[in-house]
């Protein structure tokens, strides 16, 4: 079995820039126009969105790393997980977020998400 460094690590960063994009979007579209405001809108908002953003993200991007694999695809998925939440505890260290519950179990469902996504390639992989 070979772990697929690059594509796990690209997928990574695809992902978090993906969920980055969809607060963004999502602040654009309905928060305030005043940039102070729209500033604490996205902080309040990216409480919500963050977790759900890094859970569904993460479970089609270990998928989409996984499904190719020659070998275990539900590590390839774990690993993808796994530095989905490094990259995103990194820039919440970069911000110098406060330490927040929220963050362990955002970034667990980044963890889970990558793992359920290598399982159903797995699975995929091995229907007849």
């Amino acid at each position: 079995m070979q772990i697929r460094w690059v594509r796990i690590l690209v997928g990574a960063v695809a992902a978090e820039a993906v969920a980055i994009f969809v607060l963004v979007v999502l602040v654009a579209i309905l928060g305030p126009r005043d940039p102070n405001g729209a500033q604490a809108y996205a902080e309040r908002l990216g409480r919500f969105v963050g977790p759900f953003a890094g859970a569904v993200f993460g479970v089609i991007g270990g998928y989409l790393v996984a499904r190719g694999a020659t070998g275990n695809r539900i590590l390839q998925g774990a690993l993808f997980g796994l530095f989905f939440a490094v990259i995103d505890v990194a820039l919440l260290i970069a911000g110098q977020a406060p330490f927040a519950w929220l963050f362990v179990i955002s970034n667990a469902g980044r963890i889970i998400g990558g793992t359920v996504g290598g399982a159903i390639a797995e699975r995929e992989y091995d229907r007849p």
